[in-house]
Order: C-alpha cells, then sequence, then structure tokens
C-alpha cells in the first residue's frame, strides 16, 4: 500500500478518514461561480487533487476515503459541502494546495482539519473565511499529536475514539456481508486497546454514545474467548 496521505477532520466534527467542509449560505453562489463546471449538476466534482464539492438537498454527504468503507454523514442542512479525500497516494499538492485552500476557505464555515503523511502534521484551520495554516511537526503517529494538542478539549478526544470504533464496526460489517470471518480483521488486543483509551475519556461523550461504544468492543472482545 505504500505512504498515504491521511486526512482526519476535528472541528466542527470528528471525521476520521477525510474531511467535509461546508461553503457559507450566503457564499454559494459565489462558489458556483468560481468553482463550477459542466459536471456540478450532476453529482460531485473534482475542484483540486483529491478534493471535491457535492450539493446535498438533504445534509446528507458520503465520506472519501480510499481505504476506508463508505461511511454517509448527516449534517441535516442542505447545502454545498467540500469533501477532501484522505488515504490517497498523491496527497492534495503541498504548497500549490496551500494557496488553493487559502483562496477556498474565503467561502468556507470554520473548521479544522489535518494532513498526516508518514510522521509529519499539517494543520488547516478556518476561521472567519480566514486560512491559518501550521506545520505541526512530526509524530509517530496522529494520536500523538492529538493529545499533544487536545488535552485541553477531551471531548475531541473522545469523539475521534467513539470515530474509531465506528470504523472497526463498519469493516466488521462489511467483512460479514463478504461471508468473511470479522475475526480474521483484528486481534482481540486490538478491541481492548481501543477500550482501555476510550474508558479514559467516555465521560466526555453523550451517555447513549459512550455505552454503545463500550458494549460494542466487550462484546467483540468477548467473542475471543
Amino acid at each position: 500500500m505504500g505512504n498515504l496521505y491521511n486526512v482526519e477532520q476535528l472541528k466542527p466534527k470528528v471525521i476520521t478518514g477525510g474531511a467535509i467542509l461546508q461553503v457559507k449560505k450566503e457564499k454559494e453562489e459565489e462558489f458556483l461561480e468560481k468553482y463550477s463546471n459542466e459536471f456540478t449538476y450532476i453529482g460531485e466534482w473534482g475542484i483540486f487533487n483529491n478534493t471535491f464539492a457535492v450539493i446535498s438537498s438533504d445534509g446528507i454527504v458520503e465520506r472519501c476515503a480510499i481505504y476506508h468503507e463508505d461511511k454517509i454523514i448527516d449534517f441535516k442542512t442542505p447545502g454545498i459541502y467540500i469533501q477532501i479525500q484522505g488515504q490517497s497516494k498523491s496527497g492534495l499538492g503541498g504548497h500549490i494546495y496551500l494557496d488553493f485552500m487559502t483562496n477556498l476557505s474565503f467561502y468556507l464555515e470554520d473548521a479544522l482539519f489535518c494532513v498526516y503523511y508518514i510522521d509529519n502534521v499539517d494543520q488547516y484551520e478556518i476561521k472567519e473565511g480566514v486560512l491559518n495554516y501550521q506545520d505541526k511537526g512530526k509524530f509517530d503517529y496522529f494520536e500523538d499529536y492529538l493529545l499533544s494538542n487536545y488535552a485541553s478539549s477531551p471531548e475531541i478526544i473522545a469523539d475521534y475514539y467513539a470515530e474509531e470504533v465506528y470504523e472497526f464496526q463498519l469493516r466488521y460489517e462489511e467483512r460479514t456481508r463478504m461471508e468473511d470471518d470479522p475475526k480474521e480483521g483484528y486481534d482481540p488486543e486490538d478491541y481492548e486497546e481501543l477500550l482501555e483509551k476510550l474508558n479514559h475519556y467516555k465521560d466526555f461523550l453523550p451517555r447513549d454514545k459512550a455505552e454503545e461504544c463500550v458494549s460494542w468492543l466487550k462484546q467483540q472482545i468477548a467473542s475471543y474467548q
């Protein structure tokens, strides 16, 4: 598979494997004037490397990630959304992408996402239409960056671990549909490690969400015994 450009979104909501940004309602017409093409009203259309726009009539948008299972996210608000695809080999485009995002941010709602490649984290934060880019340096794992930079925002860390549980569930369900043994996807230690991490932050999740995640992980661990 080689080295991949992983994209992780932390604000306004945590999304693993990719990012989904929303165009401001009052900027939609201007956005379409600048970025639309002959494919605009067919579905999603490319506006840059691994970056797509889609008009959603109901707020439902697909997360784009090459090596993750299909995932639909309901933002509950119709509008224009920008999908940034994660896990590509080609990446987003380096400094050229930075110029692109600087211009695009003028049309976007506040958001924060990161690109993690090999061992380096690039952080893109959009506030009031202005992009603040930072090279956050080297981390062995994206999780290390998360714990180092968001210790004072445990809700974000909790949501990240909950999303990791959902990714486990999606892979489990996909293997089951394909009539493959879901146990071949993970070792029991994988579930135990994620459960331990989640237990440290579950109090920062809604109770029903925390209970659902913990219960599912415990069920998987028990299935190996």
